[in-house]
């Protein structure tokens, strides 16, 4: 595995396939693994030069004990020091969740460096968790790790119960934190330019917001995914990447 440090801390990365530079975004609770487990590389490493990376706070990254190094501005920041590391001027990300709302930040932050985004169940509208409900869960985090949450989220296939087994809670709490007081990029984002796939389950309780947040940009693209819900928009790789590869194609400079 590769690395870069950036702040002081050290980003990991992996990089496979062959083909125009695409950016792989996890998840909260996740890792870098989890777009192998669920068979995005296995269906895009064909066309694609992947860039896997685990965000601050997870999988083999460092986990600084700052909140502020966890604001999405500054894993974006973190995402451009890989590609700078690569030697990649522009890229491709596709986004899942958490990761589509670094991936906005990277759209509003430094346009130049996306060539297009794909973003499931993400919006970039101001963060729903209020900061008392992100202290109340990051001490559940701290004290009882990530098992009660893993417990109670939509079923899972036993590999994302796994990863989500395996995060660290303490990271995971700064990670809330440093949401509660996230700022919302939408102000910045209503003359990009760069097109922008949103992937939204049917019975996403967001759904309402990645709809707003389609309606702000100027080169949106809304695809709802029939009877799933928020995590379906990674899992259900049957119905995401047939819309993303059609997508990226287009996309492509």
């Amino acid at each position: 595995m590769a690395s870069v440090t950036r702040a002081g801390s050290r980003i990991e990365y992996e990089v496979t396939g062959d083909g125009p530079p695409l950016a792989l975004l996890h998840g909260f609770f996740g890792d870098r693994s989890t777009w192998h487990a669920a068979g995005h590389v296995g269906a895009l490493a064909d066309r694609f030069r992947l860039v896997l990376i685990d965000l601050a706070g997870h999988g083999g990254s460092d986990a600084p004990s700052d909140p502020a190094r966890y604001q999405m501005d500054e894993h974006a920041r973190d995402v451009v020091a890989v590609l700078d590391s690569l030697g990649v001027d522009r890229a491709a990300v596709w986004g899942a969740s958490m990761g589509g709302r670094v991936g906005f930040h990277l759209m509003a932050r430094f346009p130049d460096r996306l060539a297009a985004l794909v973003a499931g169940g993400a919006h970039a509208c101001a963060v729903e968790t209020g900061l008392a409900e992100a202290q109340r869960e990051g001490r559940v985090l701290r004290e009882q790790g990530t098992a009660p949450f893993a417990d109670e989220m939509e079923p899972l296939p036993g590999w994302m119960r796994d990863v989500m087994l395996r995060a660290d809670g303490r990271a995971l709490a700064l990670q809330l934190l440093a949401d509660a007081g996230e700022m919302s990029p939408l102000s910045d984002l209503g003359l990009a330019t760069t097109p922008v796939l949103l992937l939204a389950g049917e019975h996403d309780p967001r759904l309402g917001l990645i709809r707003a947040t389609g309606d702000r940009l100027s080169r949106a693209e809304i695809a709802v995914l029939p009877g799933c819900g928020h995590f379906d928009t990674f899992a259900r790789t049957d119905l995401t990447v047939p819309l993303a590869r059609e997508f990226l194609g287009r996309a492509r400079p």
